[in-house]
């Protein structure tokens, strides 16, 4: 006789109600959030528990959890519990997932659930696989509330980091220079990411960017006992030539101001990564006459230049503004008027 109609598989009836009890388990003794993966997306995780804090509030951590229902995960005993074996596909699975992971064994006959953690640590090889002991005392209940909490780490109030952020994007739309000092410990490491942090804040919203143009320099200090110029000294000069295309945006954000360029921003970028000529001392102050290198310094300008346009087309910057900063980047290069 042929079978007219879809069959359904106990098994699954079986896993659907260890996933319930779980679930009952988790929001009525701990007061947390139950979230069970759909069926068509369960690969070896069946669902996330969210923790809830004392005072009601989501923390935004998570554990993730395998649930394991049926009389079969309970014949094999230990001599503190149950021997729970696992597949070497879950293996890399379960190590990759961000959260914690607990494995869950669930005795439906003395509504039950017991819990370990998933740690390498504590599993071993087998022929098929791997095992890892689940203890017969670690019900899940409300005793072991805090140690699955800490499991997942506690919350973290970020608000007043995030305050000091804000003012701190405030003092720099307000400001007529961001002055940055450089210290030598950076240098030496190549260090620049101060830089690439400044890059995302001053570049976070349209507002930023205009408030932020032309309003940036630097200087370098921790030298100053060091008789050489800085264009001089090799480390200084490797660190300039790391950071020119690491913060790129330099035509757009620096300040170019004559009286303020000096052994400053792009000043001490273009001697510091093109070759110089000493033509002897200066007459009419400390220091050397120098020249830098003509062709280097002409492709530097144009990689500004291209730096500069891409930004001006990313944010739709005026191709007046585009103009007025590539003039001043070739006056400070010694290529403009």
């Amino acid at each position: 006789m042929k079978h007219k109609f879809p069959k359904y598989n106990p098994n699954r009836l079986t896993a659907e109600k260890g996933v319930t009890l779980v679930k009952k388990l988790i929001e009525n003794e701990f007061g947390w959030i139950f979230r069970p993966t759909p069926l068509e997306h369960d690969f070896g995780i069946d669902g996330y528990i969210d923790i809830v804090n004392d005072k009601n509030y989501i923390t935004g951590k998570s554990i993730a959890i395998q649930i394991k229902t049926g009389s079969s995960y309970f014949n094999q005993s230990t001599s503190s519990g149950w021997k729970y074996n696992g597949e070497i596909k879950h293996l890399n699975y379960y190590l990759n997932v961000e959260n914690p992971v607990l494995i869950v064994i669930v005795d439906l006959d003395k509504n039950k659930a017991f819990w370990t953690e998933f740690d390498t640590d504590r599993i071993t090889s087998t022929q098929s696989g791997w095992t890892t002991n689940i203890d017969e005392n670690q019900f899940l209940n409300k005793s072991h509330k805090n140690i699955l909490q800490a499991l997942s780490g506690f919350e973290i109030d970020y608000l007043p980091q995030l305050e000091h952020q804000w003012e701190m994007d405030k003092q720099m739309k307000e400001s007529g220079l961001m002055l940055l000092g450089i210290n030598k410990e950076e240098i030496i490491d190549l260090n620049f990411s101060g830089f690439e942090t400044l890059l995302k804040r001053i570049t976070s919203s349209d507002e930023m960017i205009k408030k932020c143009k032309g309003k940036i320099s630097f200087v370098i200090f921790g030298y100053e006992e060091d008789q050489r110029e800085l264009y001089q000294i090799e480390e200084v000069r490797k660190w300039a030539k790391k950071v020119l295309p690491a913060f790129k945006y330099w035509g757009y954000f620096l300040n170019m101001d004559e009286e303020i360029s000096q052994m400053t921003g792009l000043t001490v970028l273009h001697l510091c990564s093109v070759d110089i000529s000493i033509l002897g001392p200066n007459p009419d102050k400390s220091g050397f006459l120098i020249e830098p290198d003509g062709k280097q310094s002409f492709t530097l300008m144009k990689e500004l230049f291209n730096w500069l346009n891409e930004f001006s087309d990313k944010h739709k910057i005026s191709e007046s503004v585009n103009k007025e900063r590539s003039n001043k980047i070739a006056k400070i290069l010694g290529l403009g008027k």
